[in-house]
């Protein structure tokens, strides 16, 4: 698989190896804290819509540990928080966020100081079907990106029940790199036209 090859781990997974980890993730990110005006809606949640299964099967049956990616899923936060917004996380289970840790970027003092922040609420997030199907208190969903996105959050009935109440109201909704996988929850939900057709 040449220089770039992918490694097992404890659990039998695989995750790129040592090398490729060395050349491709970056240890700190280009966060930089600047002003910005409070927005309409400050004060409100950011419903983060999350997987909580990190096992991405490919086609040759292997195993490979995603999740979300953590640069991905934490440097949107952090312009969200300065903006005003709260979070709620929510995934399929209720089960824990999982990220690709492998990939955290370990020297970064601000994703570091966010993620010890939010660490509990990551650990127990709501379940996506007990999220107020009204969106009440919302201000917008956000779908990190990451391999993980493309799991289960495509095939969730909930997650698709959500993003057409999004769609009706107006809601902004934003899909940041595999995120848009999870869009196609929305075909998921019986008797509806699926939102983002065309």
């Amino acid at each position: 698989m040449g220089c770039c090859s992918s490694q097992a781990v404890e659990d039998g997974t695989f995750e790129p190896s040592s090398f490729a980890k060395s050349v491709a993730v970056k240890q700190t990110t280009d966060y930089k804290e600047t002003p910005v005006e409070v927005v309409h809606g400050a004060g409100k949640k950011v419903l983060v819509v999350c997987t909580d299964d990190g096992r991405f099967e490919t086609a040759n049956g292997k195993v490979f540990s995603s999740g979300h990616n953590p640069t991905e899923f934490f440097l949107p936060l952090l312009h969200f928080r300065q903006a005003g917004f709260a979070f709620e996380f929510a995934t399929v289970s209720g089960g824990a966020v999982v990220l690709e840790m492998w990939a955290f970027p370990t020297k970064d003092a601000a994703v570091s100081a966010l993620f010890a922040e939010l660490e509990a609420q990551l650990k127990a997030p709501t379940k996506l079907d007990e999220v107020d199907a009204s969106l009440e208190g919302f201000a917008g969903i956000y779908l990190p990106g990451g391999h993980g996105a493309m799991i289960n959050l495509h095939e969730s009935v909930a997650l698709g029940k959500l993003l057409h109440a999004a769609h009706a109201a107006a809601m902004p909704t934003i899909a940041l790199c595999h995120g848009p996988a999870a869009l196609l929850a929305a075909s998921k939900v019986e008797g509806s036209e699926f939102p983002y057709k065309g």
